[in-house]
């Protein structure tokens, strides 16, 4: 099924992302990038004014976009392959980013300086973060690692695996600190939620969360609350029990293949989105692209937003909390009102 997702993405050129799972046993390395490979969204990360949008894409570039016009200010070249996502660090003097070419690096935003280049991986590293405190960067794959570095030296402090198994998928595809920055909490390729010792290097709890794989993960603000993307479902968890607490699901149409890409929480907390594309195999093309948007505290659907031809990566709230903003495979990044849900606005990637 995601081998012919994937197969149909290649047609249309489409490059920022792989939907084929794959373990630390049985792990084969990514095919090399186009040599016109298109720049595709992959990532979308708001700085802390709201007035710079990191953009990653699939060509191996990282775009600084000024939100206000459009206009693309900064473009930083390193990597040979698909950037995932780009992230700022706390102060916004760093700024970190994942890619297909099995690297994480850090860069200097006022230079655009390569600091890091942070290796030992095997697959595409989907997920880069730092932590609260700025001092470590965490990096996690497809080959089933959560590697963590000290920042300011690039030195590897720990290498996480959850499950090493040739028969099922243990990516560890999206993880979140807690905010003492004590704990990780990682999504597995295996269904699972496991929540990581930092100091210890060990796994002290996990929990089956989803049927087949955790795709995202989202921590809400007073660390209470743990959101969870699988499986076409949006799934809340108290983070001190592990119960779930709520549950979103996202349409299907029948005899389709869908799959959910990404999830986002509106800064106050009452809004959450999730993107999803189904598509027709025996066709070889994509029946819907979608972003839900619900009531977080009522569960209510407000939203269904289509538009984007293919898969939407990127989803960030403003800080307002009036606009969300999708940024798709097809090379566009959309601005919805969510008062009316409503698009707005379309600025186009090149």
């Amino acid at each position: 099924m995601f081998q012919k997702i994937i197969q149909a993405a290649v047609i249309v050129t489409l490059y920022a992302c792989t939907l084929n799972a794959q373990t630390l046993s049985n792990c084969e390395p990514s095919p090399p990038m186009p040599p016109n490979a298109k720049p595709g969204i992959s990532g979308l990360t708001l700085s802390r004014d709201g007035k710079t949008l990191l953009v990653a894409t699939g060509d191996g570039k990282i775009r600084f976009v000024d939100l206000n016009t459009g206009e693309i200010k900064r473009t930083l070249t390193g990597h040979t392959n698909a950037v995932y996502i780009a992230n700022f660090s706390p102060d916004e003097k760093l700024l970190a980013s994942s890619s297909r070419d099995q690297t994480a690096k850090i860069w200097d935003v006022a230079t655009g300086e390569e600091l890091h280049t942070l290796g030992g991986f095997r697959c595409p590293v989907k997920a880069v973060e730092f932590s609260p405190d700025g001092r470590m960067l965490a990096a996690s794959g497809n080959d089933g690692m959560l590697k963590l570095w000290e920042v300011k030296s690039g030195k590897e402090l720990k290498s996480l695996v959850h499950r090493d198994s040739p028969d099922i998928d243990m990516a560890t595809y999206a993880f979140v600190f807690s905010p003492d920055a004590k704990q990780i909490y990682a999504g597995n390729g295996d269904g699972t939620i496991s929540l990581w010792d930092v100091a210890t290097g060990k796994e002290i709890r996990n929990w089956k969360a989803h049927e087949n794989y955790v795709f995202k993960l989202l921590l809400n603000s007073d660390h209470r609350g743990l959101i969870s993307l699988g499986d076409m479902v949006v799934k809340v968890w108290d983070t001190t029990t592990s119960r779930e607490l709520q549950t979103l699901s996202m349409p299907r149409t029948p005899g389709t293949s869908p799959f959910s890409n990404m999830v986002a929480v509106s800064h106050n907390e009452k809004l959450i989105a999730a993107s999803y594309a189904e598509f027709d195999p025996t066709q070889n093309t994509y029946v819907s692209v979608n972003t839900v948007v619900w009531n977080a505290k009522t569960g209510e659907k407000l939203y269904s937003l289509s538009g984007h031809k293919f898969d939407i990566n990127g989803l960030v709230f403003t800080h307002d909390n009036r606009l969300l903003l999708t940024g798709s495979v097809d090379r566009t990044i959309k601005f919805w009102d969510m008062r009316t849900g409503q698009a707005t606005r379309t600025i186009t990637i090149n």
